[in-house]
């Protein structure tokens, strides 16, 4: 155990409130950069720092520090029990006993990587440049070709001086580059992740970054129409990405859920199942319990269409009268909060080119802009879009400069074949989709 574990623990036992939990965390990362085959930023850092949560008479303190001092840990834990006297009461507050139930096992932890040579690891940053510069000729620039490690150590420890640990280590690739032809040019990019260094897929994200780049070269406008369309895996994960906090128990408690009012009833097409699992092998936000101590597990938030499950912490699992589903999130300069681990939209058999042979006249979207402005509660939107059109069964075109209109649920609810294409963006992973119907404003719209 850490010292600074000790120090508060100590000073918190003399304080007395009803209960504690200490958070501790150490994160140590390298990232290492190329530009034009030559290493561009070799950076490490260490961060390390220290967070409590205390309950007394039902009122709920907080605190943190990055000092590893001791008198600064001790002025931390005065404060959350300063804070506590201050703070309004609460029934519905409770901290996780971590000696009442076992684990998970998780093996998160690469000592091989880790034994590598930092000049082996930047070979990495540089082979990522070179084999996204050799995909493809029209690739004439290479921006932001990175590398990463991160090693990450987690404790938890209870008023009961009950202790649960998790290490992990991290590996990730990102690039974008620049394509041209013609005079014209386009950007494209691509992150990969894994846990250990010899799982990490250089080469995957150095041909899709340069596909992505060289795909709408030469876009041109389209007319305004309603027709199907095919979204591309990466175009789902964000539009998960956007629906997950819905599945909050603190947003449907609020009344800040698209959600609301839909627990138990059908919201999506019979093709949809959504899971969140946060033992998923490799995955992005897998650990073997939450932000507060509960066991992690799997989820399912979707089942055939059907909303099954709320995301809830300890907090709203007792206010709402729920199961706390392991769904607790944190930094350390903050108490924990609901969030997903890793969520899957469960594949389904065809290929994307299945999909696009079966669409007589449609839309291949690669990309949505301005996703951020969409209603959170309604799910409204209207965003600019970018593919590729679809005509009788083949990729005919690349177009640009149109929008796409219409309700974030319905295009679930209109989801007619899932294909089979997953893969994982960070903590979201998806196949694409085939949708009967959207509505695209093409150049006849800007008349």
């Amino acid at each position: 155990m850490h010292p600074a574990i000790e120090t508060a623990l100590l000073k918190l036992e003399k304080l007395n409130p009803d209960s504690f939990e200490v958070f501790f965390k150490k994160r140590s990362a390298l990232e290492i950069d190329s530009r034009d085959q030559k290493i561009d930023t070799f950076e490490s850092a260490e961060d390390i720092a220290l967070s409590i949560r205390v309950i007394k008479n039902r009122r709920l303190g907080f605190s943190f520090t990055t000092s590893m001092n001791p008198s600064d840990i001790e002025k931390s834990a005065e404060r959350a029990v300063e804070i506590a006297q201050v703070m309004p009461e609460d029934p519905y507050l409770e901290f996780f006993s971590f000696g009442t139930v076992a684990y998970p096992s998780v093996d998160q932890w690469d000592s091989k990587g880790l034994a590598v040579s930092p000049k082996e690891k930047a070979q990495l940053a540089l082979k990522l440049e070179a084999l996204c510069r050799e995909a493809d000729p029209r690739i004439v620039a290479v921006r932001g070709s990175a590398v990463s490690e991160i090693v990450t150590q987690m404790t938890l420890v209870d008023s009961n001086r009950e202790t649960i640990q998790h290490q992990s280590t991290l590996y990730t690739a990102s690039l974008t580059c620049k394509a041209e032809k013609d005079g014209d040019s386009q950007m494209g990019d691509d992150f990969g992740y894994a846990n250990f260094m010899d799982g990490l897929a250089i080469e995957s994200v150095a041909q899709t970054a340069a596909q992505r780049a060289t795909l709408l070269l030469g876009a041109s406008s389209i007319e305004t129409m309603q027709c199907p369309v095919i979204l591309q895996n990466h175009v789902v994960a964000e539009l998960i990405d956007f629906i997950s906090a819905s599945f909050s128990a603190e947003a449907l408690d609020k009344k800040q859920s698209l959600l609301l009012g839909k627990h138990g009833v059908k919201i999506c097409s019979e093709r949809v199942t959504l899971i969140d699992d946060g033992l998923l092998s490799g995955g992005y936000g897998t650990s073997p319990f939450d932000a507060e101590g509960v066991p992690s597990q799997k989820n399912t938030l979707i089942d055939g269409g059907i909303f099954k499950t709320i995301l809830s912490n300890l907090y709203y699992a007792k206010k709402m009268d729920l199961k706390a589903t392991g769904s607790s999130v944190r930094s350390i300069k903050s108490p924990p909060v609901i969030s997903h681990s890793n969520l899957i939209l469960k594949k389904g058999r065809k290929s994307r080119d299945t999909l696009i042979k079966s669409t007589h006249r449609g839309v291949l979207i690669t990309e949505l802009m301005g996703l951020h402005t969409a209603n959170p509660i309604t799910g409204d939107f209207s965003l600019g879009a970018s593919g590729v059109m679809i005509e009788n069964g083949v990729l005919s075109r690349p177009v640009h400069g149109f929008s796409v209109a219409g309700n974030i649920l319905e295009i679930f609810r209109r989801i007619t074949e899932v294909a089979s294409d997953s893969r994982a963006f960070g903590s979201i992973t998806c196949p694409s989709v085939a949708v009967s119907e959207l509505s695209i404003g093409g150049a006849a719209a800007a008349h």
